[in-house]
């Protein structure tokens, strides 16, 4: 999968934190999104006693777009649905709101006493408003454009120009590295909370699902079963004659030979196909919209795949395969009960076979 620079992992991952980024931070966006128009709505009041042209578009801008726009982000988070459109809507209110500044104020006079408005929602766009740091380098990234266009055409004294900038450049920096870092820090929890969750659901060993994992991706393949009427398989696999190999050569190399058998299962069956160990030297395989017939095709293959490989100091093995389809209405335990009694009577027979209930 291709790398990410920002982020040193796979895009899969990316997204994955991306998703979970946006989530965590739904209730600060709202909450913030509700105080800032609340603050907005505060200072239209104190503005039209402080500008000298107490203009109706000063109430237009601050007292009805800018807080228009917050608690529409502010309602649109309380439902799922509106949420991507949510993101863009706040990645555009602080560009709007300093688009309205400048309007106003570029060339009067009293421009610096407004131009607080501009360092401190450019630092609200990257550590307060709950942008991811893309979004919020876009958003600040353009309302700076906006400054440097709007000190091109109205110019402050040459010295206040540069204090200015050094403001808008100032506000900029610190909020992107602010930004950087939380999002960093979020990133380090995410991973944390990811790799927690995963090793409470795969086995040490062979890193496949453990058996309660099984068990729950069984009961959702049921429950897709039960919808959709999608038929869903399960192979039961034993590796023969393990205990030869523990008592011959010792659990190294046992738990050699259990690590190359899962390498063994991952390498030939379908991404979308569960693979666990259950216990022991057992393993199992949970095939999604696969009936009885092309499950006992797909053991085949892993028959001949297990045979012909030579496993490390042990050399070739074997291993039984019990094969069963889910029959509608039954319960998880019907099923697992009906694969093992395959397995069984592979092995009764002979081992090295695909019995198939």
């Amino acid at each position: 999968m291709r790398a990410d620079p920002l982020y040193g992992e796979c895009e899969e991952t990316r997204q994955a934190f991306t998703s979970w980024l946006r989530t965590t931070r739904i209730p600060q966006v709202r909450y913030i999104a509700f105080l800032t128009a609340a603050l907005y709505l505060l200072y239209a009041v104190i503005e039209q006693a402080v500008a000298a042209d107490s203009s109706s578009l000063r109430l237009l801008a601050h007292a009805v777009l800018v807080p228009g726009l917050l608690l529409s982000v502010a309602a649109m988070s309380f439902r799922t649905r509106f949420q991507p459109p949510m993101w863009a809507l706040l990645t555009v209110a602080p560009v709007v709101a300093n688009a309205a500044n400048l309007g106003l104020n570029a060339g009067s006079p009293q421009f610096l006493v407004f131009a607080p408005e501009i360092y401190l929602s450019i630092m609200w766009t990257f550590a307060i408003s709950g942008l991811a740091l893309r979004q919020a380098v876009i958003a600040a990234t353009a309302i700076v454009a906006l400054v440097i266009v709007a000190a091109s055409y109205a110019p402050l004294e040459p010295g206040l120009q540069q204090l200015h900038l050094f403001w808008v450049l100032a506000a900029f920096s610190f909020g992107c590295l602010s930004a950087f870092v939380l999002e960093k820090a979020y990133k380090h929890t995410f991973l944390q909370q990811r790799q927690l969750a995963r090793s409470a659901q795969t086995d040490e060993l062979t890193s496949l699902w453990n058996r309660a994992h099984i068990e729950q991706l069984f009961e959702e393949e049921r429950a897709r079963n039960e919808r959709y009427g999608q038929p869903f398989s399960v192979i039961l696999i034993d590796v023969d004659h393990f205990k030869a190999v523990n008592d011959t050569w010792g659990h190294s190399t046992g738990d050699t030979v259990l690590r190359q058998f899962a390498e063994l299962l991952r390498q030939n069956l379908r991404k979308v196909d569960a693979i666990g160990r259950i216990g022991g030297e057992e393993f199992f395989v949970l095939l999604p919209q696969t009936d009885v017939a092309q499950a006992q095709a797909a053991a085949r293959d892993l028959q001949a795949r297990i045979n012909a490989f030579d496993f490390d100091t042990a050399g070739r093995r074997t291993a039984s395969f019990g094969v069963t389809e889910y029959r509608p209405g039954e319960r998880m335990v019907d099923t697992f009960d009906r694969a093992d009694r395959a397995l069984y009577a592979a092995k009764k027979n002979g081992r090295n076979r695909i019995e198939v209930r």
